[in-house]
């Protein structure tokens, strides 16, 4: 006897637990949120957070394709 939540085995066959993750979603990696606050740390190890200007945060995709 076992709890239905006990990890178990995978029943699917080995031709459909491989193309699991295939398709048209999986074909490129989603683009990033670009972050609104820079972490700086202080003396005394704790975080402060910078406000970042708008478009100042993380590279878009394309252009860190360009590089």
């Amino acid at each position: 006897m076992y709890s239905k939540y006990e990890r178990q085995k995978d029943k699917r066959p080995y031709s459909e637990r491989k193309d699991q993750y295939t398709g048209p979603q999986f074909l490129y990696p989603p683009d990033r949120i670009p972050p609104s606050k820079a972490i700086k740390w202080n003396e005394e190890g704790l975080p402060m957070y910078e406000v970042l200007p708008d478009g100042a945060g993380a590279k878009t995709a394309v252009e860190a394709a360009a590089e």
